[in-house]
């Protein structure tokens, strides 16, 4: 039930990133919007990582357990950031 609850509170924090991502990209490159051509890559992307980061949150966060403040503090932005990477190197890299 605790693992499921966790799942549940990364697939939110990844929602946050996503809009996150999209605000940023907004506000950052002004003659685009995300949906242009070189941003619909990190969007397509961005939106990937919203549902894999759930698979990887806990993970990561016991890999960061014994790290100093800094890791730990940063461990799941990362982990958001490498998620689809991280899925599909656990899965199909075997």
């Amino acid at each position: 039930m605790e693992n499921k609850i966790m799942r549940w509170l990364s697939f939110i924090i990844g929602i946050f990133f996503f809009a996150f991502s999209i605000v940023i990209i907004d506000s950052i490159f002004y003659n685009g919007s995300f949906l242009d051509f070189p941003y619909i890559l990190l969007t397509i992307y961005f939106f990937i990582s919203t549902f894999t980061f759930p698979l990887v949150s806990i993970e990561a966060g016991e890999e960061a357990q014994d790290k100093n403040i800094f890791v730990r503090s940063n461990s799941l932005i990362v982990a958001y950031i490498i998620a689809p990477i991280w899925i599909v190197s656990k899965y199909f890299g075997k």
